[in-house]
């Protein structure tokens, strides 16, 4: 999709719906000249009442035929707020979907760099959440723009047809009255900007006070009152910025106002004069001041909130542009062969800094993972651990250095032919409210065709969750989650299990477990060991963590220090070395000697 404009909002609408859209601006143009022509009636049924008593009066016929019109006319007028109304109902929920299509699929395009910058969370606060109401209201703001104009021209043709000096200094004082409003709009969007991340901040916080995954910890600690003062603090920043900028603009958009009713208030003073020598009858003196201090209101109020929206709409297309400009991954060969196994990979002296920093997290790393071994890469927290993994997957391609898959150039592969070969268990592992079973053949999309049942029951198995699972009457189609009526809640091991078995459930024979014991307990644990002798006779299985135990039983060991490799080798060669590993493994050996 290219740029947006106004213009290409509307065409956005009015491909939600042409129904909706085209009565909309229908109802709208039809009610300005009702508004014109009920000045005209209204005047006439006026003269004609007036003058019933003189010799050339009108009939009862023409009187009660005028007052028929009249009635007609304003009836429209009462109705058409309530027709307005149907047409904006049906016309929302078109564009829901419309604009949703759009918002969702950019949203899964982007490339993951933009998921982890705090900038562009802030643009998509702005952006994604109620776009279609932001893009409807921005149409209606163009409606009744072009209702106000028409509606103005009327009264202003009729007026400049009896005295053309007051016509053209109200039409005048509009000017101004507008490139205020359009300051105002585009200031209050400024001040939202600003203030973007405070809002999402209280957002989080009100999450804390509000969900369940946290009131453990907020019964236990007590702590409600404090996040609701921080809440508060946030909350109130925003809301007091907004208040300053709305009560400048309103102040001055108002003054504006007064000033247009004033030279209407002259205007109708000058007009008696008209009335006092023929040449403006008394029926459409009083018919046209009433307009005229209608349109002053309607120029006081809602055309300077009209304008002001479309003003604000202007900013928020211009965010709109900017969120869909972002750099999407790359276009997906569906047709492209996938990559036959796994042979080898390797890491040619990589180094990679995330994106608006400084400090490389990869520095000049060098290591090759080869078909059917088992593999461990261990370190500290923020070693680089889970960064390798991130490249591999192609979270990240803006490093230095090469990786080859296969002996290939990794960026010669599509996100398809990677994610066939290789496939992962990331420490932030998802928790999805579905049944065991789909939950675990999420991880087998690709050739879920090829998948049976005795398929998901070792994936089941080699991740320890036979023994849970048998104990639900459903068995795989137990539904999990506490959203549900029905649902199964899990423990923190038990989920952590369930995304195991979600990875192993896959045709890719290689195989990233990134910290996959953190939630187990030690038996849990020490069954998992056990489990990998089998799974590891049918992918090759590379274990990120900073628990060394589990490297004990690796081919190779891969020690990461600063974002390099600092020793490699297996547990007896690293642990005679007595270098990082060997110290590392002690300091860390009391922890299962208490666990025995």
């Amino acid at each position: 999709m290219k740029q947006l404009d106004l213009r290409q909002v509307s065409s956005i609408v009015f491909k939600a719906s042409k129904v909706a859209s085209v009565g909309l601006l229908l109802l709208k143009i039809l009610s300005s000249v009702m508004q014109s022509i009920l000045i005209l009636v209204l005047a006439e049924f006026l003269n004609s009442v007036l003058g019933i008593f003189d010799a050339g009066a009108k009939s009862t016929a023409y009187i009660l035929t005028v007052i028929a019109v009249y009635v007609f006319l304003q009836l429209f007028v009462w109705l058409e707020p309530n027709m307005t109304e149907l047409f904006n109902t049906h016309l929302l929920v078109s564009v829901r979907s419309y604009c949703n299509n759009i918002i969702l699929d950019k949203y899964s395009k982007l490339q993951y760099r933009h998921i982890e910058d705090k900038l562009t969370l802030d643009l998509l606060d702005r952006v994604v959440p109620n776009a279609e109401t932001r893009l409807v209201e921005c149409f209606k703001s163009y409606l009744r723009i072009i209702s106000f104009i028409v509606k103005m021209a009327g009264i202003m043709i009729i007026l400049a047809s009896k005295a053309i000096l007051p016509a053209a200094v109200i039409t005048v004082c509009a000017v101004p009255l507008f490139f205020l409003a359009v300051k105002s709009g585009r200031a209050s969007y400024e001040a939202a900007r600003e203030v973007t991340n405070y809002e999402r901040k209280a957002g989080y916080l009100s999450e804390i006070m509000l969900e369940r995954g946290y009131v453990y910890e907020r019964k236990l600690f007590q702590y409600g009152q404090h996040i609701n003062d921080q809440w508060r603090e946030d909350f109130e920043f925003a809301r007091i910025l907004k208040l300053k900028t709305s009560i400048k603009w309103y102040i001055k958009s108002k003054a504006g106002s007064a000033l247009t009713a004033i030279i209407s208030a002259i205007s109708a003073i000058a007009l008696i004069e008209s009335v006092l020598s023929g040449k403006l009858s008394v029926g459409l003196y009083i018919s046209l001041m009433g307009s005229i201090y209608a349109l002053v209101k309607v120029m006081a109020w809602e055309f300077m909130q009209n304008v002001d929206s479309l003003a604000n709409a202007h900013e928020y297309i211009k965010d709109f542009n900017t969120f869909y400009a972002l750099e999407e991954e790359s276009a997906e060969n569906t047709k492209a062969q996938l990559p036959q196994g796994f042979e080898s990979l390797e890491f040619d002296h990589v180094s990679f800094k995330y994106p608006n920093t400084d400090m490389y997290i990869l520095n000049n790393l060098c290591l090759r993972i080869d078909t059917k071994k088992r593999y461990s890469i261990v370190g500290v927290n923020g070693a680089g651990k889970t960064t390798i993994m991130k490249l591999i997957f192609g979270l990240y391609d803006n490093y230095e250095g090469t990786i080859f898959l296969n002996g290939k150039n990794l960026k010669e592969y599509s996100k398809e032919q990677i994610r066939s070969i290789c496939t992962a268990v990331f420490q932030d592992f998802a928790r999805y409210a579905l049944s065991i079973r789909d939950n675990i053949l999420l991880g087998g999309l690709n050739n879920i065709e090829a998948i049976r049942d005795k398929d998901i029951d070792r994936a089941v198995k080699d991740a320890g969750l036979n023994e849970t699972i048998d104990q639900y009457e459903n068995s795989l189609d137990t539904l999990l989650g506490s959203n549900f009526r029905e649902g199964q809640d899990f423990s923190g091991g038990q989920w952590q299990r369930l995304a195991i078995a979600r990875n192993l459930i896959g045709n890719s024979e290689l195989t990233f477990l990134d910290e996959p014991t953190a939630s187990l307990d030690p038996i849990a644990e020490n069954q998992f060991y056990q489990s990998l002798q089998d799974i590891c006779l049918r992918k090759t299985v590379v274990i990120i963590s900073h628990r060394l135990a589990i490297a004990q039983n690796a081919d190779c060991i891969y020690v990461i220090d600063n974002g390099t490799v600092s020793e490699v080798g297996d547990f007896q060669q690293l642990m005679a070395d007595g270098q990082g590993f060997a110290q590392m493994y002690e300091s860390q050996k009391g922890w299962y000697d208490e666990e025995k």
